[in-house]
Formats: structure tokens, sequence, C-alpha cells
């Protein structure tokens, strides 16, 4: 009987500094005894542009980097790839920036080892750290969106069971190579389940590894559903109230069928996938135009350059008419359309052909 060899630790550092680099690469590569893999960057969009490649196990991420710093970079971060583990080192104690970090979502905040005895227990912390298999993440729903999650999930074709639960209710949406199969709360299934926890105003989730749905109720394309999803919600004006979780003595299949909520017309059918469509090409950049995120883009320059003629132009409408904001563009081509949508840490291009989005 064999088993499988233990895998090897993934660790991303990100430093200005080359000769520092180097030294961790050669020095943690012995200290690991060929148990880790040491993936070097010397700026935010090496590092972003490896994150994008491959699942790194723990970013160490130096504080005082120039032009994009170990906090700003953070921030980048947490939109591109949520849920990342990080740590934080700095040459200076007592650092202010490091607290800020902390609250960012950084683990630790270590300072940058000078003698060979500071390597040692650098590493031996980093190690320990990663000691034990992730199995996922948690997050707080106020301070990072559902549609966040799953944006950078599906824009990243990932696989991975997405939790949510508050105190009165708990679901699971699951993601498959990038698309959204099968949604779950309480008695509710399908799309109908995946509009109501995308409602939700607060609570908490986990992201964990993709197992598979008993089977699978959803077949429309990620981005259709996102922007159904908002659609209701304007629509509607508030939030659905949350269901409860069954109480005592009583099961799901006693609310198998629950009140239908407002913004649910019980003589609609459920929203169709868009037949026949197919994305061609994604843009996802910061609020200040960092590309995050570029998939099959011909030209990067033109996308990004109409993704700031629609935020210019959206502004000034808000100015001209008191209409509320203006967060969501659709351009009729004769090959399909191109979806332009902002909100106020990032913007978002997705080309389409054909189907009736």
């Amino acid at each position: 009987m064999t088993t499988d060899p233990p895998q090897r630790k993934q660790f991303l550092f990100l430093d200005d500094d080359a000769a520092f680099l180097q030294q961790v690469r050669e020095l943690f590569g012995q200290l690991s005894r060929g148990a880790w893999d040491i993936h070097l960057a010397q700026n935010h969009a090496q590092a972003l542009a490896l994150l994008r490649e491959r699942r790194v196990d723990l970013v160490v991420l130096d504080l005082g980097m120039p032009v994009v710093d170990g906090a700003q970079f953070l921030r980048l971060l947490n939109r591109a790839h949520p849920g990342q583990a990080v740590v934080v080192l700095t040459g200076l104690a007592g650092d202010a920036r490091g607290r800020e970090c902390q609250e960012l979502g950084a683990l630790m905040v270590f300072e940058k080892p000078t003698a060979p005895g500071g390597y040692e227990s650098l590493f031996a912390a980093l190690d320990a750290l990663v000691a034990a298999p992730v199995g996922g993440f948690r997050g707080m729903m106020r301070s990072l969106g559902l549609e966040e999650v799953l944006q950078m999930e599906c824009l990243g074709r990932k696989s991975s069971l997405l939790e949510i639960f508050t105190s009165r209710t708990r679901g699971r949406i699951f993601i498959e190579d990038g698309s959204i199969i099968h949604a779950e709360q309480g008695g509710l299934q399908g799309e109908v389940a995946l509009y109501s926890l995308l409602a939700l105003r607060g609570g908490e989730f986990n992201l964990r590894p993709f197992t598979p749905p008993p089977h699978r109720t959803i077949e429309g394309q990620w981005e259709f559903l996102l922007m159904e999803a908002a659609r209701l919600r304007d629509e509607s004006g508030t939030m659905p109230p949350e269901p409860a979780d069954p109480g005592p003595g009583e099961t799901d299949a006693a609310r198998a069928t629950p009140p239908m909520p407002a913004w649910q017309d019980a003589a609609a059918p459920e929203p169709a996938p868009a037949p026949d469509a197919r994305i061609e090409e994604v843009v996802l950049c910061s609020g200040t135009g960092e590309v995050l995120f570029e998939w099959e883009c011909r030209s990067l320059e033109p996308a990004l350059a109409l993704l700031s003629l629609v935020e210019g132009q959206a502004q000034e409408l808000a100015g001209l008419l008191p209409v509320g904001r203006f967060d969501r563009l659709a351009i009729h081509t004769p090959e399909g359309r191109v979806l332009c949508q902002l909100q106020t840490d990032r913007r978002l291009l997705v080309r389409h052909r054909g189907g009736d989005a």
C-alpha cells in the first residue's frame, strides 16, 4: 500500500529588496528541507499575476514597499483574492501601519529579521501558521459582500462551497469551474435560494473546498445571475426578510413552501439562462483603475478607457438629475452586448456574444 507524498507548502514573499528575497529563498529552502515552494515578487503587479496562476498558503508582505505599500496592497488583495492568508513584515518596531494591516485582515505582523537567529525564528513562525490544512476562510458580509466573493471565484474559474449563516438562517452556494451550479436555503433551492441569500444584509460566510451538491439546479451564467439579483433588490426597494431556520419540532418539509417574498412574483417563471450567450472578454479593475483581473482581453487600454468614460458620464448624470446612483450600462452591438458595472471600489466590463442577457 502506497501513500501520497506530503503536499508542499506554498509561500509567496513580496518585497522590493531583491537581496532579501534571494536570502529568504536560499535559507528557508534549506530550513524547510524541500517542504516549501517559495515564490518571489518584487512588486504588486508580479504578486497579483502569480496569484492568478496558483493558490498559495501564505503571502508574506513587506510593509514598506514603494509606490504601493503593504496596507494598500492588502486592500487590493482583499478584493482580488478574498480570504488569502497574509502576514506582514516591518523593519520598524511599533509601526502604526502594522495595526492597520491587522485591521485589514493580516494574521500577524513580524519584525523583519536582520540576523541568522531572526530568520530561524521567522521560519518557525511561518511554518507553524500553515502547519494545519486550511479548509477555507471566514468573512463578515458587512465588510465583504457575497457578490464580490462570487465574482472572484467565478472570474478565477474556481470550484468552492460558499456557506452563509446569520442568526436566523443558513444557506449554501456551490461553485464549480467558475459556474454557480446550485444554491439552497432552508426549503428553497436553485435561483430563488440564490437571490434570497444575495439579499441578506449581514451575517457571516465560510468559503470551503468544493463538494458536489446532490443535484444541479442552476444553469445560467454567473454574470446574469448577479445582475438579476441586483435588479430584484433595486425593484423591491427593500430586502426580503430572512427566513428563520426550523425551530424545535419543525422540519424543512413543513417549510418547503414558505410565504412568497414580496420581490418574487408567483406567476412569473424563474429567470432562464441566456440562450447561446458566450463570454468573450472580462476586465476587472479597482476604483482607481488598477487592473485586478483580465481574461481574453483583446486590447486592455480601450477597455479601461471605456470604463473610465462611463464612470465620468455617470457622475455627470448624477449631478444633472436626482435619479440616484448610476452603476450599470449595457451596450448593444451586432454581435452581442458589452456590460459595464460600476461600484465605488471596482469596475467590471464583460463582453459577450449572442443571447439576450
